[in-house]
């Protein structure tokens, strides 16, 4: 397997993760099934993944809070390190999988 497709997978799995921990189910299944699809070389789970950016809802709106919008406020807590976490892996996601439909796109050229 291309070592950038695992290593995206790699990344769905540490964010879905993430995400489940602070009852963020939703994006946590959407970022799963979109990581078993990666890894079994069907090119739809990028752009199924891509498709969870922009927008009003998006992944991009993700705030890890639930009850504890509190400690989200203090600059520095628990809580505001896994957002900066959360932000950092989407990010990391973001690039590697629109730099993988660009390889796929030129390929098709």
């Amino acid at each position: 397997m291309h070592p950038e497709i695992e290593a995206l997978a790699s990344l769905l799995d540490e964010a879905s993760a993430l995400l489940r921990t602070h009852s963020e189910s939703h994006w946590a299944d959407w970022l799963d099934t979109d990581a078993r699809r990666i890894r079994g070389q069907d090119f739809y789970g990028i752009e199924h993944l891509l498709s969870a950016y922009g927008g009003m809802g998006s992944l991009n709106d993700v705030v890890l809070a639930g009850a504890q919008v509190a400690e989200l406020r203090r600059e520095g807590s628990t809580l505001s390190r896994k957002n900066e976490e959360f932000d950092a892996l989407r990010t990391r996601i973001y690039s590697l999988a629109k730099r993988l439909k660009r390889e796929e796109n030129q390929r098709d050229t």
